[in-house]
C-alpha cells in the first residue's frame, strides 16, 4: 500500500511541476503604444470595407494618423442583417480587424468591431458613441481572449 502511496505523491508532483512551468508568466508587448487611447472613424471608411472582395487589398485611413491597411480574408453576409468582414494586416503582424455591419428592424444600420493580435497586449474596439460617430476604443486583448494552453 505504501508503494501506491509513493507513486501516486509521484505522479501529483510531476503533474504540479508541468503544469507550474508551462504557464506563460511573459508580458505581452503592446502593439499600439505610439496611438491614442480614443481614434474617431468616419462611417465612409468604416463602408469601403464592405465594398472589397476577399483576397483584396484595402487601406483604412482614420483620424490621428493611425492607418488600417491589409488584405480582405472574408466579406460575407451571415444572415439578412449582418455582414462581417475580416481583415488581416501584415503591417501590425496579421492583426486582425473583424468587423460587422447590423442592420436593425427599424432599417437603420450600424458597425461593431475588433482590432486584436493574441500575442500583443492591446487592441482596439470599436462602438458608436451616444453622439452618433464611431470611435476605436484601446482595450487590454487578454481580456477578450483568454489564454488557453493544452499540456
Amino acid at each position: 500500500m505504501k508503494r501506491y502511496a509513493c507513486c501516486a505523491l509521484l505522479v501529483l508532483f510531476i503533474s504540479l511541476a508541468n503544469t507550474g512551468f508551462s504557464q506563460s508568466n511573459g508580458i505581452k508587448p503592446k502593439q499600439f503604444s505610439a496611438f491614442p487611447n480614443v481614434i474617431t472613424c468616419s462611417e465612409l471608411e468604416l463602408a469601403k470595407v464592405f465594398n472589397a472582395s476577399p483576397g483584396q487589398q484595402i487601406s483604412l485611413s482614420f483620424s490621428n494618423n493611425f492607418i488600417f491597411s491589409g488584405y480582405i480574408k472574408s466579406n460575407i453576409a451571415k444572415y439578412s442583417n449582418l455582414r462581417t468582414a475580416l481583415i488581416s494586416s501584415p503591417d501590425y503582424a496579421n492583426t486582425i480587424f473583424s468587423i460587422s455591419k447590423i442592420t436593425k428592424a427599424d432599417g437603420t444600420w450600424g458597425y461593431v468591431g475588433r482590432i486584436i493580435n493574441r500575442d500583443y497586449f492591446d487592441g482596439y474596439e470599436l462602438k458608436r458613441t451616444k453622439a452618433g460617430e464611431y470611435q476605436l476604443i484601446k482595450m487590454e486583448t487578454d481580456r477578450v481572449i483568454p489564454e488557453c494552453k493544452m499540456l
